[in-house]
């Protein structure tokens, strides 16, 4: 029997990932994903301005959670 991700996904928490492409695409969803689930995200992207936009909608999404 599988076990759910957020299960999977416990040992990770609190711990750091670095996510290139962070601002926009793939990159920017699992970003927001592993900060659902916990992790503490170090994005890089090309466009400093699409990561900033990226990094407060993550902020104000961690503040909800916390």
């Amino acid at each position: 029997v599988a076990k759910p991700v957020i299960a999977v996904m416990e040992r990770w928490h609190g711990r750091v990932a670095l996510v290139t492409g962070a601002s926009v695409g793939i990159g920017a969803a699992i970003a927001v994903e592993l900060v659902r689930l916990g992790m503490k995200v170090v994005g890089c992207a090309r466009d400093v301005a699409k990561i900033q936009v990226c990094s407060e909608v993550k902020t104000q999404f961690q503040r909800r959670v916390s």
